[in-house]
């Protein structure tokens, strides 16, 4: 009785690390699934109904201590800026109303790579940022200045979407450098450089956005998960370990009595 009492309890206690992980995961995803009915709601047009939701999200998000559960502080200001962005922008009527939408992506979006443990919804944008980029290096080989500068907007604007969930799910060095890229691209001195030289810093340049999308964090297995898996492993090994040595040591008993005899 006592060693069956024993092994209960060690299997409860594998048990509890996976419960609380996956009450948080639960948790998150609630959270995650708040976000994507505000964007839907905006990309609708029905901007108060989003604004709602908005406001929704920030009263759920206090309710269940998600920051407690955060991983970094960059996560904690990405998701303060860009729900306060979201929520400015949603009730301004005199903006636009794909700007205004795009302001809830960029919230949606952060809140998807502070979730998501694998592919998150940012680096769906890649060929749209790969595109505009593309249309920079067009207008450099043509000498085309109106075209660059349409361009290099539709670009800025693509990747100011995506830099605060990329910057949640990149290496600092790798994001660094893309800012670094984009810094030179917008100065004066870019435009000194004769069009051989340009051609070979936008080369440079593409290989380092192209980085931004193969070398996310999300590719690495989730940290909390590994730690439920090993714990949940080292409990099991631990429990047979158990069972194992008292059953060796009932059977030599067992034997010494039998020799006693």
């Amino acid at each position: 009785m006592r060693r069956m009492a024993i092994i209960w309890i060690i299997m409860i206690l594998c048990a509890f690390p996976s419960a609380v992980f996956a009450t948080h995961h639960d948790e998150w995803q609630r959270l995650d699934k708040i976000s994507d009915q505000a964007l839907q709601l905006a990309k609708n047009k029905r901007f108060e109904e989003a604004k709602d939701v908005l406001n929704y999200f920030s009263d759920e998000f206090l309710k269940l201590n998600a920051r407690d559960r955060l991983k970094s502080m960059d996560e904690w200001r990405a998701i303060t800026i860009t729900h306060e962005n979201a929520l400015k922008a949603i009730t301004a009527s005199t903006l636009p109303a794909e700007d205004r939408i795009d302001q809830v992506v960029q919230f949606r979006l952060v809140i998807d790579a502070v979730h998501s443990n694998y592919q998150p919804l940012w680096a769906e944008m890649e060929p749209l940022i790969m595109g505009a980029f593309q249309e920079i290096q067009t207008a450099i080989e043509s000498g085309d200045e109106q075209q660059f500068q349409t361009g290099l907007q539709q670009f800025l604007h693509q990747y100011e979407i995506i830099e605060p969930s990329v910057k949640i799910d990149v290496e600092p060095a790798w994001a660094k450098k893309a800012d670094q890229d984009i810094e030179q691209l917008q100065s004066p001195s870019f435009h000194t450089l004769d069009k051989a030289k340009q051609q070979e810093q936008l080369a440079q340049m593409r290989q380092d956005l192209a980085a931004l999308f193969n070398h996310m964090k999300k590719d690495e297995a989730d940290s909390s998960l590994l730690w439920v898996m090993i714990s949940t492993g080292g409990m099991i090994i631990l429990t047979l370990t158990y069972v194992g040595f008292r059953k060796y040591r009932g059977e030599k008993q067992k034997a010494r009595s039998h020799e006693e005899q």
